[in-house]
């Protein structure tokens, strides 16, 4: 099982945040996002149904600005959006734009992914030119009680002989970080861990030492069981990564 790959400048564990403008209690949103990524949440994803073009647009616009340079920003299903905000992404759903469509439009330089919740359906976006993954429910999800959990067997799957980075979504806790990162994962995306946090920055910081702990020891027992693609740079990296995700949250 190789470490999985970059996305686009990320390198994991990533950890996504999935918002809309509802989510912020106060209202704020990006006072929430600019919060999360400041505890560690390096890829966040604007995702709301129930707002115009334009005012998709305004919100990623001041989202981008909340985030800075400290993380990624991308849109859910809005190539129109993508394409009038520079420097945003675009994140599609399963049955969304063909990838071939969504490269024509958006910037050659912008991370593209799509959500999936299959094998094949992975793959096939793989093959398609998607530069991640989400797949789910992994497990029992409260955002969506209705959805069958598929455990992290999908992500094992996906990674055994592959470096393409997944991530994992649906009922991700610091309790369970450690056995979708075991499983292959290259992070999580979660949306009520934290935008339901008393404190949405300390449960950013929370998962972000979780999920560098758990990269840091499969990195070094992949090294130790002799995986020729785990370098010792990689091992060290994690391990660096570990501690300053332990310094940040304590």
């Amino acid at each position: 099982m190789p470490l999985p790959s970059r996305i686009g400048r990320l390198r994991p564990p990533v950890l996504c945040l999935v918002v809309s403008k509802s989510d912020a209690k106060d209202g704020n949103i990006e006072e929430l996002v600019k919060n999360a990524v400041a505890g560690g949440v390096d890829l966040v994803q604007l995702r709301d149904h129930t707002l115009s073009a334009g005012e998709l647009v305004d919100l990623a616009r001041s989202l981008k600005t909340a985030i800075g340079n400290k993380g990624r920003l991308v849109v859910n299903d809005r190539a129109d959006v993508a394409l009038a905000v520079e420097g945003i992404g675009l994140h599609l759903p399963e049955n969304g734009l063909p990838m071939r469509d969504a490269k024509h439009i958006t910037s050659r330089y912008e991370i593209l992914g799509r959500s999936v919740h299959s094998v094949a359906a992975a793959r096939a976006a793989a093959a398609d030119g998607a530069e991640y993954v989400i797949v789910g429910t992994i497990y029992k999800s409260g955002s969506h009680p209705d959805g069958k959990p598929v455990g992290v067997g999908i992500i094992e799957e996906l990674t055994k002989d592959s470096s393409f980075p997944v991530l994992a979504i649906g009922g991700i806790t610091v309790d369970n970080v450690a056995e979708v990162i075991n499983a292959g994962a290259a992070g999580v995306a979660v949306k009520s861990a934290i935008t339901e946090a008393e404190d949405p920055k300390a449960a950013a910081e929370a998962l972000n030492k979780a999920l560098a702990d758990a990269w840091a020891e499969h990195a070094a027992a992949l090294k130790a069981a002799g995986d020729a693609s785990v370098t010792d740079k990689a091992v060290e990296d994690a391990a660096k990564a570990a501690e300053e995700a332990s310094a940040k949250a304590s």
